[in-house]
């Protein structure tokens, strides 16, 4: 196969395997994209396209320049988180625009994914911007191990890895058979698929790691931009400043969210 037919034909097989064993099948096609789109793993975008004979399609877009230095089941975190966000905008009743509420909340958990502010246990699970982490023994680990059985994983990353902090953070540092611990005390699950999961893309694709991180492309991306875009997520206001401003909306007193 081309790279282009074996990129997307393995996020197509994972985004049909996840519709089918997490959400029932009950996920409507959507067009899966890649697109750099600044501090943000993924993101989902109803409607978005639309073709000759009027038929509308969502998006759902991941982000390659942060699949080299993250692991495999990161990568699949961040499609199911975006498949979650598709559910509900067919079958539920999203909040205002970018907000995770407690019905998205409850979906993620119940397949098998903790919604949480910090990535890690304890965090908030709801809110502006959100993360999550595996739940030990699953049905969300449960499918990825399966996937990787079946060779479903990611083969190819962007060598211009990025160095900026994504919105959904993914800080969980447990180890696999941490994670598949069952709460009756069950041996936990090891194999190779799991090592294959929990293994960082760069390192699963190519042992070296060779970044171009001398690039001059690469050196230009990593620059600190001298200003950013903030926004208030209430009335959808947008303003420009510094990085690490705290500023407050006057007509909805609520802190403007860097969106880059």
């Amino acid at each position: 196969m081309s790279p282009t037919q074996e990129f997307y034909s393995l996020l197509e097989t994972a985004y049909d395997v996840f519709n089918q064993r997490l959400f029932e099948g009950k996920l409507s096609n959507c067009l899966l994209t890649v697109q750099r789109e600044k501090k943000t793993m993924g993101y989902f975008s109803k409607n978005r396209w639309v073709n000759k004979d009027g038929e509308k399609t969502h998006e759902i877009a991941l982000n390659p320049a942060y699949f080299a230095n993250h692991k495999v089941v990161e990568i699949f975190q961040t499609l199911v988180h975006e498949q979650c966000h598709l559910w509900q905008s067919d079958h539920g009743k999203p909040s205002r625009r970018t907000y995770h509420n407690v019905e998205w909340a409850d979906k993620m958990q119940s397949i098998g994914l903790m919604p949480s502010s910090t990535g890690l246990e304890g965090g908030k699970r709801t809110g502006q911007k959100m993360s999550d982490y595996p739940i030990p023994g699953g049905l969300f680990l449960e499918v990825c191990t399966d996937l990787i059985a079946q060779g479903i994983t990611i083969t190819w990353f962007d060598r211009f890895a990025s160095t900026t902090k994504p919105s959904q953070t993914r800080e969980n540092d447990s180890q696999p058979t941490e994670l598949l611990t069952h709460s009756n005390n069950e041996k936990p699950q090891q194999s190779v698929e799991l090592a294959v999961l929990f293994t960082q893309v760069s390192e699963l694709v190519q042992n070296d790691q060779s970044f171009e991180n001398d690039d001059p492309l690469f050196q230009a991306a990593a620059k600190t931009p001298s200003k950013i875009k903030y926004c208030c997520y209430s009335c959808e206001t947008n303003i420009w400043g510094k990085p690490n401003l705290s500023v407050i909306c006057g007509n909805c007193n609520l802190p403007f969210e860097a969106t880059e």
